[in-house]
């Protein structure tokens, strides 16, 4: 048990977000920790290949970037492509960004195509989007072979030129039981949900948020209002379980500052909040709202209802899956202005309608990130973010790995024991044990209590070839025992 317990004691404890209000430079994005590097090519032909999983990369300034991956004609892949620039890069604002596609080796386009662009003027913070080919979608990216996904970085020269890194992330959802023909129909116009922001939670106590510094580390929500801080020019991440028939509702609050004098100026694109599906795909909403220092701001935003069919409606650009829904909260950098160190963030999260049935997969779509289990919902109570909830699953199955490692030890030495004083009762000139029945000290049946010399040994070396002096052994006998008859006078 002790060894398990120094095991345990070795493993590192949860990560721990660091305090927000801590002066300090705005943190870059955190890339995952076991992304794997890659080198994308300019041209296709020897694009390098990628599988699901997590991937790291940089582009320049208008380059084009291609990978190459395998598809089968069952699973719909969705590619997505993270941009980080460093924290106070220089970017035109709206038009600059990244264009993704996913396309058949020999030119055609499959339909889901992402572009992610910066939507505040003159502030850099990471964007995201994604690529798709999805089964069941009348196009030409059905057919299982090789594709080509490719991300572009369209900048304007007056952009900054350094590279911006780059994280990819491939997903596999697996597909329905029955094949392409088992995919349901897309949704009427007579279902379509009401689109309209209802009003943001209000009332009960403020919890503690952790935000993180992005997708790996987001911060946990579930229903309720919830505290952080932020800084200006910061990009926090959060993330919300949403299970089928289910719709995000959020609204972010940026506090008023001290600002002096009576008319504070305004600053345009102050506050922003965008929503992402499991697979980082952006939903349309991407709401930037003004902010002026003597009154608060809020920027508002409601995901569309996560329903299966709704990926081939017209109106959905961003494929509804459950699993953790993401939002990205930016602070202009413009207000540091009013915020020397930190300002504080209210979020108001909700979650609308009643969880339903998935769709019946042919494989496991939770294990490729895509559902929601009751781990994660309690990871959302308790405002865990998401490399918390990964080592706490560590921890919990090397404590259970320690715990049974330590009782099958303890198990182990308890038999070496016995059978080690069995033998050593059993051997030829050996004996028993202190206190056992004829050993040192008693009187067994049919004993005398003596440890006779064996033949051709003197005194110092009764105790045969196995057995060295043990405590309370010696060359004479100890207290009430006999003499060996050799030695009586």
């Amino acid at each position: 048990m002790a060894a398990a317990l120094c095991v345990l004691a070795a493993l590192p404890g949860q990560a721990v977000a660091a305090p927000a209000d801590e002066p300090g430079g705005v943190p870059v994005y955190g890339m995952a920790d076991d992304a794997k590097k890659v080198k994308g090519t300019a041209g296709s032909g020897e694009a390098p290949g990628i599988e699901p999983g997590t991937y790291t990369d940089s582009i320049g300034r208008g380059e084009k970037r291609y990978y190459r991956v395998e598809l089968d004609a069952k699973a719909s892949a969705f590619i997505s492509a993270v941009a980080a620039p460093e924290p106070g890069s220089r970017v035109k604002g709206v038009g600059e960004g990244l264009k993704l596609a996913l396309e058949n080796v020999d030119g055609s386009a499959c339909s889901g195509s992402g572009q992610p662009q910066f939507s505040a003027e003159g502030a850099a913070y990471p964007i995201a989007d994604h690529a798709t080919r999805l089964i069941g979608v009348n196009d030409q990216c059905q057919e299982a072979g090789p594709y080509l996904f490719s991300v572009e970085r369209e900048s304007p020269a007056t952009s900054d030129p350094a590279r911006w890194p780059l994280e990819i992330r491939f997903m596999s959802e697996p597909g329905l039981k029955g094949g392409p023909a088992a995919v349901p129909s897309a949704p009427g116009e007579d279902t379509a949900a009401d689109d309209e922001t209802p009003a943001p939670v209000t009332g009960g106590a403020k919890r503690q948020a952790h935000g993180g510094s992005g997708f790996n580390d987001a911060g946990s929500l579930s229903r309720g209002v919830w505290k952080d801080r932020i800084r200006p020019g910061e990009t926090r991440f959060y993330r919300v379980p949403v299970d089928w028939g289910q719709r995000l509702n959020a609204a972010v609050e940026l506090g008023s500052a001290n600002s002096p004098g009576e008319y504070p100026p305004t600053i345009y694109d102050g506050l922003g909040v965008t929503a992402y599906n499991p697979a980082r795909g952006q939903f349309d909403d991407d709401p930037f709202v003004s902010y002026t220092a003597d009154k608060s701001a809020q920027a508002a935003l409601y995901t569309p209802p996560v329903e299966y069919a709704r990926r081939f409606g017209f109106s959905d650009n961003t494929p509804c899956v459950a699993g953790w829904h993401y939002l990205a909260v930016t602070v202009s950098p413009k207000l540091s202005k009013y915020f020397k160190s930190t300002a504080s963030l209210t979020l108001r999260v909700d979650v609308k309608g009643k969880a339903q049935a998935g769709p019946r997969y042919a494989g496991d779509a939770s294990a490729a990130g895509f559902g929601v289990s009751e781990a994660d919902k309690e990871q959302a109570e308790t405002g865990r973010n998401a490399a918390d909830g990964k080592s706490s699953d560590t921890l919990q199955l090397v404590a259970y790995g320690g715990i049974g490692a330590g009782a099958a030890l303890i198990l182990g030495l308890a038999v070496w024991t016995l059978t080690a004083r069995r033998r050593a009762a059993a051997a030829p000139g050996g004996f028993p044990a202190q206190g056992a029945p004829g050993g040192p000290g008693t009187q067994g049946e049919g004993q005398s209590g003596t440890v006779p010399l064996r033949a051709g040994h003197g005194p110092d070396q009764r105790y045969g070839p196995t057995h060295g002096p043990g405590p309370g052994a010696g060359p004479w006998p100890g207290p009430g025992q006999q003499q060996p008859p050799q030695q009586r006078q």
